[in-house]
């Protein structure tokens, strides 16, 4: 994606602008808190890139760009070390260890969208819930008015890594359940590329898809942002998705790269990515 979301963000990169989902340069924005060496050590521990990590002004850690992990969820993954992660990777599809126990069967989740987004967003969360429930996958997506297992917040997520972010999860399954949600940025970058419902439509979609289990397509390297940064297998894992392409040639989209394309569609290997999987 262009964007950087995510339990992770997304960010944009379209036309030579980067939105970091996504980044971009802003005023409006929080400042991070420095990094210490003990800091570095513990994102390292969890298997991240230490590199790609920041920590925000509430002591919490931005990894990625889009997942927000407390300092106990990153101590808790440092122990952990899957037998299945796999650190091989152009732009494939990619899974955590971690993901949304079906019971066998088809599991509901219910998501909410938050108060004081403006009317469009509502438009798009409920194409991106169509567009996953169409693919006829063994979890489904619900639309509540109250509670929620995935609730969807608004705040000002302010830049990284050069780009603007557009939305933030926060963090992958746990337990057998999805992410309790994710956050959408109210920055004016932001907002200025989230001004159509086609727009909220691509960035809820891929915030979900951190909330069910899914790393960037483009982990190893972060060639939509344009980098060559790898984020890091870390303790939830890195598994290839079997039957996704393990090379690329030319410009390759993903509902789940990076940096967003500006483009709310699945293609085919995100469709068999998800089929595969749920």
């Amino acid at each position: 994606m262009k964007k950087i979301i995510g339990a992770t963000f997304l960010t944009l990169v379209l036309g030579g602008i980067v939105f970091v989902s996504c980044k971009k340069s802003s005023t409006d924005e929080p400042q991070a808190q420095p990094m210490t060496q003990e800091d570095k050590l513990m994102v390292t521990a969890a298997g991240f890139n230490s590199n790609w990590s920041e920590k925000t002004i509430d002591g919490n850690y931005l990894i990625e760009g889009d997942i927000l992990l407390s300092k106990t969820q990153l101590q808790e993954m440092a122990g952990v070390a899957p037998a299945n992660e796999l650190i091989v990777a152009n732009e494939e599809h990619y899974r955590t260890t971690n993901l949304v126990n079906t019971g066998g069967g088809v599991r509901v989740i219910t998501v909410r969208l938050g108060s004081g987004f403006p009317a469009h967003y509502s438009t798009g969360l409920d194409q991106a819930l169509a567009r996953y429930n169409g693919l006829g996958l063994n979890v489904q997506f619900q639309r509540v008015s109250s509670g929620g297992e995935i609730v969807i917040t608004g705040a000002n997520l302010g830049r990284s890594g050069g780009g603007c972010i557009l939305g933030q999860a926060a963090g992958f399954p746990t337990n057998g359940n999805p992410s309790a949600g994710f956050t959408l940025s109210t920055t004016k970058c932001a907002t200025q590329y989230l001004n159509t419902a086609d727009k909220a439509d691509e960035v809820i979609a891929h915030e979900m898809g951190h909330c069910i289990g899914f790393r960037h397509t483009d982990y190893m390297n972060r060639a939509s942002c344009g980098q060559n940064s790898n984020e890091g297998a870390a303790g939830v894992g890195a598994v290839w998705i079997t039957g996704t392409p393990t090379t690329v040639a030319g410009n390759f989209n993903s509902w789940m790269m990076a940096c967003t394309n500006g483009s709310p569609v699945f293609g085919p290997e995100d469709i068999l990515a998800l089929q595969t999987i749920y």
